[in-house]
């Protein structure tokens, strides 16, 4: 594990993240640049800096039990500006040196120093024999968009453990020919929540009863973010009446399963939220509407209100917000017409975010050219108060 600790270095103490090789005779130090100067990379073994160098963002290091270290050098996680990948032995001779087109890669170095793996973003992972030259094996992973690796030795033959994150427990290993030899109990489960698409073609009462079982019964904290995303990713957009009806009730049956983590409430929310709305917007016609278009309007402002201050919060007030304005305007009721608009008002100016439409925005200058009072909506009252506004600081 990898932990903060002074170097001195050149007269100067330098507060450095410092990383064990696996035999924990070598350490590399490292810490990365600012706006005012480079970097730091140090081998260390025991208390005898080896060596130092002044590399401009040393993001990913690593070293081997024979001294060898590596370091990608690249500016900010994200950004495709390419990374240089360098390889020292401990007597700081350079013994690698390339600049690849990729972005923030995570990188290891084998127990020889024969072989490293560079894991970009959003690209395969590659195994490298740095003493030939070659690329050794490409390898493709489908549950995260990039992995930290860490060779190990197994039976004399050099492997890789890939993880989410520094510090956390393997997911998976490879050898060098690219076969999974091993595996966690959660990488088959995070390989399927990464593929799988709630729409709806499938079974939302079995599988949701499925994914709730499956966050409740696991300590991964990777694994419950993967879970709750896929319910914020559902796609409703093609579910008929009785299909949202099914998403509805199989959420709700699970919604308190999600309420230990705060995000994880505001995604099974947003999709509660966009589900009534589907059901309340399939229920215009005309002038006249029952009790229940009503009942679905305030149901998923509720759930809305859950997910702010994030922008589909906004965004789905907004929406049921114009949908309940869009029908008091039919039935000639402009002063709750306008009280609707004028909370959508308030949320672009609570959260400084466009979310009036040019329709909207007409009804508004209409109403108010016209004199209209606003009125409290009679079926509902206020969706978003000032009030429930101002909690949002």
């Amino acid at each position: 594990m990898p932990s903060w600790k002074p170097v001195r270095l050149g007269g100067q103490k330098v507060e450095m993240v410092v990383l064990p090789s696996n035999s924990g005779e070598f350490e590399v130090a490292s810490r990365y640049g600012s706006s005012d100067e480079d970097g730091y990379v140090a081998l260390l073994q025991g208390d005898t800096v080896c060596w130092y160098q002044r590399p401009s963002d040393p993001r990913s290091v690593d070293v081997s039990d024979a001294g060898y270290t590596i370091v990608a050098d690249w500016i900010e996680y994200g950004e495709s500006t390419g990374a240089n990948i360098s390889v020292w032995d401990k007597s700081q001779s350079h013994i690698y040196e390339d600049h690849l087109d990729v972005s923030a890669p995570t990188v290891a170095i084998s127990a020889d120093g024969d072989l490293i793996i560079i894991c970009p973003y959003g690209e395969p992972a590659r195994i490298l024999d740095i003493q030939r030259n070659i690329e050794v094996v490409r390898h493709e992973y489908d549950i995260a968009d990039r992995l930290v690796p860490n060779w190990i030795t197994v039976d004399g033959e050099p492997h890789v453990e890939f993880r989410q994150k520094t510090g956390e427990d393997p997911l998976y290993r490879i050898d060098t020919n690219d076969n999974i030899i091993w595996h966690s109990d959660s990488f088959e489960s995070l390989q399927y929540y990464r593929i799988v698409t709630l729409d709806h073609t499938i079974p939302w009462t079995d599988v949701i009863g499925d994914f709730a079982a499956d966050y409740a019964d696991s300590d991964d904290s990777e694994l419950k973010n993967t879970i709750a995303n896929t319910i914020g990713n559902a796609r409703l957009v093609d579910s008929n009446r009785n299909k949202l009806e099914e998403i509805v009730s199989a959420l709700r049956s699970v919604q308190g399963t999600f309420t230990e983590h705060e995000a994880h409430e505001k995604l099974v929310s947003q999709v509660l939220g966009e589900a009534y709305y589907r059901l309340a917007h399939g229920l215009r016609s005309g002038v006249s509407v029952d009790d229940q278009f009503w009942q679905l309007i305030n149901q998923s402002a509720v759930e809305y209100r859950t997910v702010l201050p994030w922008y589909e919060g906004k965004q789905g007030l907004s929406k049921a917000l114009r949908l309940q304005a869009n029908q008091y305007a039919k039935q000639k009721r402009r002063g709750e017409a306008l009280c609707c608009y004028e909370q959508i008002e308030a949320l672009e100016t609570r959260f400084d975010v466009n979310l009036l439409s040019t329709g909207d925005k007409n009804r508004l200058e209409e109403y108010r050219q016209k004199n209209v009072s606003a009125m409290d909506p009679e079926e509902t009252g206020w969706l978003i108060r000032q009030t429930q506004l101002s909690s949002y600081e």
